[in-house]
């Protein structure tokens, strides 16, 4: 289905109701067309190798950078030539919708929509999609790491706070999905350990080894004379969890009191790692290196930084790019709060795989809008983001810029997240209306941006080993919220059923004469697409009607409720998710 064709769709199907479903789908509504063209708040990701918008007080940034895999005799992205570019084109934006995106270690592009797992690996000019084990829009993501086409790791959210998922197994830390094929099919993993793990950082280097880094922050001291928030502060602390099978079984490598959740692994045996930046305001930053797979770490010496005076903060971004096993950089973002010395960013490289690092620039013509700053960097060229959807770029590793206006991006919106595949060709996360994201793409170094195509590849997309476990997760979490949590359960209604409650009061008042009427038990079972079931002569020709307009039919389950002791009849729900974005939803033939 093409993008008009998708839009003559939602909105005709829109016309017969309200848009209270998704806000992603409701963009095809005339109001939310318009809050497209309006500013936006800034949202912040889960942490990625990625130039993100972070905003702070004044510090010392150890900014190390993105992970652009470039080849060699790359020069940076030269100026604008300052004739109008294109304007932000919504319809196509409607297809460009993601919950997340960023690169592969390899340098495609990968993107998360709803239960869609999508792939490219020629620039976005072609998709494959699979499965992504994500159930409901009310499921925050958690860490993803995608080292090709094939393989993807996530680590599973807890799906009502958004912290880890708690596994049913005793002594379990996360539970791990991954797949080897692209996501037609996912396996689970419970990753167990002793470890207090309030924060996951992952990093494949190949399809068998990998490494998890279990951190908890610093923590401020009382607060008393002589800033004894700083100086009695408790430094955090990390555990390194090692794979060797692809990430089927895990163990603990090591782990050590300074390790911080900005972690990367340049090969098998090299682990990079230091605190985040609210750890570092406390304890200060040291990045550590590890050269023998998370067993022992030592602090890296990054020249000058020792001058820096001890009132000033130091927070680490991520890992040091590297382009072969030995050649890579780092970039240093530096300010002091009160000082009359403006901003810089420190450029640093070495040869030598991070044993010994040289200053190369250390620029301050341009302005800091954000702390800690990031930055992109490549073998010659470096970018930064200052404002709105303009990057300022060097051909020159630092030593002069360049300010790149990019058009096609929606009015008054600023970048979510950036990443360069090299000098040309880049991915951005941008605002396309009330809390949803586009992904969108540049082939010419910044000056032009286009949301991306993801052309026909979801229609490709059948039922997979993935969908069962999501369709009854869904059904399992909408029984439980509606009990205690009736907003949730809400909205993991389709438009559909909404409309057929009322109101999310009514719902809510509905479901608790139930839950009471049943003595608050119920069990549900396995999903089937059985076609006795799933047919318009046992859901109604209204449900039917609804599947049909906007969910993917082929990955439909029809799910039965009972409730066990009493006389209530049984409920027939069915799991499906959005054609459009991938979003499961539930849909009921009654209602309570």
């Amino acid at each position: 289905m093409n993008v008009p064709d998708l839009e003559t769709r939602v909105r005709s199907y829109y016309e017969r109701f309200e848009p209270t479903d998704s806000t992603r789908l409701a963009m095809a509504s005339s109001r939310l067309l318009e809050d497209a063209r309006r500013p936006q708040p800034h949202r912040f990701l889960w942490p990625t190798v990625r130039l993100a918008v972070t905003l702070a007080g004044a510090a010392v940034l150890l900014a190390v950078m993105v992970l652009p895999r470039l080849g060699g005799g790359i020069v940076g992205p030269g100026s604008g030539s300052g004739s109008p570019g294109p304007t932000f084109n919504l319809p196509s934006a409607l297809n460009a919708q993601v919950d997340e995106a960023g690169l592969m270690r390899t340098g495609g592009i990968w993107a998360v929509q709803g239960s869609y797992f999508l792939t490219s690996t020629d620039n976005g000019a072609t998709w494959r999609a699979g499965s992504f084990p994500s159930p409901t829009e009310t499921v925050p993501l958690g860490e993803i790491f995608v080292l090709d086409q094939d393989h993807a790791w996530v680590i599973e959210s807890n799906w009502v706070n958004g912290s880890l998922a708690t596994p049913s197994v005793p002594g379990g830390l996360f539970v791990l999905d991954r797949t080897a094929n692209g996501g037609r099919t996912w396996q689970s993993t419970t990753v167990s350990g002793d470890s207090r793990c309030d924060r996951t950082t992952m990093s494949f280097v190949d399809t068998n080894h990998g490494f998890i880094m279990c951190s908890t922050p610093s923590t401020a001291g009382p607060n008393g004379p002589n800033n004894q928030t700083i100086t009695h502060a408790i430094k955090g602390s990390a555990a390194v969890l090692g794979t060797v099978d692809g990430g089927a079984s895990w163990s603990v490598a090591g782990n050590a009191i300074g390790l911080g959740s900005q972690f990367t692994a340049s090969d098998a045996n090299t682990l990079w790692s230091a605190p985040d930046y609210t750890s570092s305001t406390y304890s200060g930053t040291a990045m550590a290196v590890s050269r023998d797979a998370g067993r022992t770490w030592s602090t890296v010496d990054l020249p000058d930084l020792a001058s820096v005076p001890a009132e000033a903060n130091v927070g680490v971004a991520a890992g040091p790019v590297f382009w072969d096993a030995a050649d890579g950089a780092i970039a240093v973002g530096v300010f002091l709060n009160g000082s009359e010395t403006p901003p810089a960013i420190w450029f640093y490289r070495t040869s030598d795989a991070g044993r010994s690092w040289t200053v190369v620039k250390k620029p301050t013509d341009f302005p800091m809008l954000d702390f800690p700053p990031s930055a992109l960097v490549g073998r010659q060229w470096a970018a930064r983001m200052l404002g709105n959807s303009n990057l300022t770029v060097s051909s020159d590793f630092g030593a002069s810029w360049t300010v790149v206006a990019g058009s096609g991006m929606p009015e008054n919106t600023s970048f979510l997240t950036v990443d360069l595949i090299d000098k040309d060709r880049g991915i951005a996360t941008v605002f396309g209306t009330q809390g949803t994201r586009v992904l969108m793409q540049t082939s010419d170094g910044g000056r032009t941006w286009h949301p991306a195509d993801f052309g026909n590849a979801r229609a490709k997309v059948s039922s997979t080993s993935a969908d069962p476990a999501s369709a009854q997760n869904l059904a399992d979490n909408f029984e439980t919220m509606a009990i205690k949590e009736p907003p949730t359960a809400w909205n993991m209604l389709s438009a559909y059923s909404q409309k057929a409650c009322g109101s999310e009061s009514g719902f809510a008042a509905a479901e608790a004469a139930l839950a009471k009427r049943t003595n608050y038990k119920y069990e549900v079972s396995k999903p089937t697409q059985s076609a006795d079931l799933l047919s318009r002569q046992n859901l109604g020709p209204g449900l039917w009607g609804a599947l049909n307009a906007l969910a993917d039919v082929s990955r439909a389950y029809v799910v039965v409720v009972t409730f066990p002791g009493t006389a209530e009849p049984a409920e027939t729900v069915v799991a499906a998710p959005l054609a459009a974005t991938g979003d499961w939803r539930i849909w009921a033939t009654t209602t309570p």
